[in-house]
């Protein structure tokens, strides 16, 4: 069999297979025949009615309501189903007015990073049960979206074990990026003098700092019950940071002065306690603005199972307000336990 190219079969096949000669003899009656010139058949042949010819690419098209190539082209039921739900979900998120890169981000997003931003880590988990009120598929529709806009990274991290044999446990816990973090900064929804952080910096430590958010939340309740509002947060990334300026600049000012007394100075200047010659910092010191003028600040302190009598003792005496997870309460240690004191001011969340 000759090979064939599928264009020849939409071509009249009629001129291979007999003369011109014998096909103007055809067209013509027996009486009128007149020689016709190859031009003029060639001409004639064109004006005549198209014929049908089979074509194996095409599809059949029962009831003629679309072409046979339209028909192979169209889309299927279940691709249409999800281009409309596509289409919904680009024209409800357009209803947010884009910000400074271009993105619609709605409400839950915003809020989102600007949590995620001023506790620098949040674990999944938490922002699922109280940001999303346990919508846990809404989240991470969200937090895709954001992921794919480079404005998040999510991180899989291992738990403490603190040397307990059972299997290490796994959590996702969700940081800014820097294209995010200078998004939030210019959003305009920050109170004053709010930092913001991105990047993972100390995995080993992550469990514990994530941490740091639950606490704020059972102090927050607290706050606004009083009437606090316009809440701020300090992690201990920039108190530290505070500590050590102040220190250098009283230092240099007065190379002469007792290294006691400069530390005295800066602790009370930045209302803080010195235990055993050591400025005490907390986790986190949430400042806010009181009802009747003023403002008021709330030192906490996130402690673990990891953490030393002689660590928590100190953290007791600086007045912070202790929080411990709830697993980790039975982990504390005998000598911790018996210290009445010290367990009396510990919070559970």
């Amino acid at each position: 069999m000759d090979s064939q190219s599928p264009l020849d079969y939409s071509r009249d096949r009629s001129l291979e297979r007999e003369p011109i000669s014998d096909l103007s003899d055809v067209s013509r009656p027996a009486a009128e025949a007149t020689p016709l010139s190859r031009e003029a058949h060639i001409l004639e042949l064109r004006n005549q009615a198209t014929r049908a010819v089979f074509n194996p690419r095409q599809r059949a098209n029962p009831g003629g309501s679309m072409p046979p190539v339209e028909r192979a082209t169209a889309p299927k039921p279940h691709e249409r189903s999800q281009d409309i739900a596509r289409t919904e979900r680009r024209k409800q998120r357009n209803l947010e007015q884009a910000n400074e890169v271009g993105l619609q981000l709605r409400p839950e997003e915003r809020k989102l990073l600007v949590e995620v931003g001023k506790f620098r880590v949040i674990a999944v988990a938490d922002l699922a049960r109280f940001l999303y009120n346990g919508e846990d598929g809404r989240l991470k529709r969200d937090l895709a979206y954001l992921r794919q806009n480079k404005l998040v990274d999510i991180h899989v991290l291992h738990a403490r074990r603190d040397g307990r044999a059972e299997d290490a446990r796994r959590f996702d816990a969700v940081t800014l990026t820097k294209a995010a973090r200078k998004l939030v900064e210019q959003s305009g929804e920050l109170p004053g003098e709010q930092s913001v952080y991105a990047g993972l910096v100390k995995p080993r430590e992550a469990e514990h700092d994530s941490q740091i958010y639950r606490a704020y939340l059972k102090e927050l309740s607290k706050i606004e019950r009083e009437g606090g509002r316009n809440p701020r947060v300090k992690l201990d990334f920039e108190l530290k940071a505070n500590v050590q300026r102040a220190v250098y600049q009283a230092r240099k000012a007065n190379l002469d002065r007792e290294i006691s007394d400069v530390k005295s100075e800066v602790a009370q200047q930045l209302n803080l306690s010195v235990i055993n010659n050591k400025i005490v910092v907390p986790d986190a010191r949430i400042e806010y603005d009181l009802p009747g003028g003023g403002s008021g600040q709330v030192d906490i302190e996130v402690a673990t199972s990891a953490y030393r009598h002689s660590h928590l003792a100190g953290k007791a005496r600086a007045g912070f307000r202790m929080y411990v997870p709830n697993g980790d309460i039975g982990r504390l240690g005998a000598a911790v336990q018996d210290d009445h004191d010290i367990m009396s001011e510990i919070l559970d969340f």
